[in-house]
């Protein structure tokens, strides 16, 4: 190969080092592609946030009450509503009708939190708590606890007689004094009534002027013994007067 020759080869493969390194330099690959491109100094990215959508509550129809907090529905679930307290004994009958009036037979949803809703949206928990038909839990919601001290101000349901807020049932009263009885001392027997007969009463005295004045009086004749009578009087002495 001449001297000329070799030169030009030399010549081309240093421009062909030179365009490599200018290109590598510019971001190009060997291969004429791009590089990834770098997020330049200061700048953010924003990530779109994943959401989730909670599961709807649970429909179900309450089919029997078995006490003041648990029911079953009609697909056989046994439900026990969250933030109810276990019913005492003074006040579990009422507490138990008032359920039972509000759930048999009707709609309620079940949320996640073990709540039992009525068909308006009403909790019946916060229901039967804020008429005094419950108790809540030590960790109740505060919406409970809010029921729970309104109930208990106004003394409705189990806050009122014959329970007063007591789960046990009132103590029977205690049974009346017998009455006192005094022991009467002997009444003395009477003496035997005795009868007796009275004497007549000696007829009033009289005097009789005359004959005349008997008459006048209406005792003539007069008898020996008679008011009035007097020798005097009897003149012929055979015991009348004033005949």
């Amino acid at each position: 190969m001449s001297t000329r020759v070799k030169s030009v080869v030399i010549t081309s493969l240093l421009g062909a080092a030179l365009l490599a390194g200018c290109g590598n330099q510019a971001g190009v690959t060997a291969t004429g592609s791009a590089p990834p491109a770098t997020p330049a100094a200061g700048s953010t990215t924003t990530e779109r946030p994943t959401t989730t959508t909670p599961p709807a509550p649970a429909q179900a129809t309450v089919s029997e009450v078995v006490d003041a907090r648990t029911v079953l529905t009609s697909a056989g679930a046994r439900v026990v509503v969250a933030g109810l307290a276990a019913p005492g004994d003074c006040w579990q009958a009422a507490a138990v009708a008032f359920a039972k009036d509000t759930l048999v037979g009707k709609p309620i949803q079940l949320t996640n939190a073990g709540s039992a809703l009525l068909a308006d949206g009403t909790d019946f928990a916060a229901l039967a708590i804020g008429k005094g038909m419950g108790k809540a839990t030590a960790v109740a919601t505060t919406a409970l606890t809010d029921a729970q001290a309104a109930a208990q101000s106004a003394a409705l349901g189990l806050w009122g007689a014959p329970c007063n807020g007591s789960d046990a049932p009132p103590a029977p009263p205690a049974p009346p004094a017998p009455p006192k009885t005094t022991t009467a001392a002997p009444r003395a027997a009477a003496p035997p009534e005795t009868t007796t007969e009275e004497e007549p009463a000696p007829k009033p005295a009289a005097y009789y002027k005359n004959c005349d004045a008997a008459r006048a009086a209406g005792a003539a004749p007069l008898y020996t013994g008679d008011p009035g009578y007097r020798a005097a009087l009897d003149r012929d002495h055979d015991g009348v007067a004033c005949e």
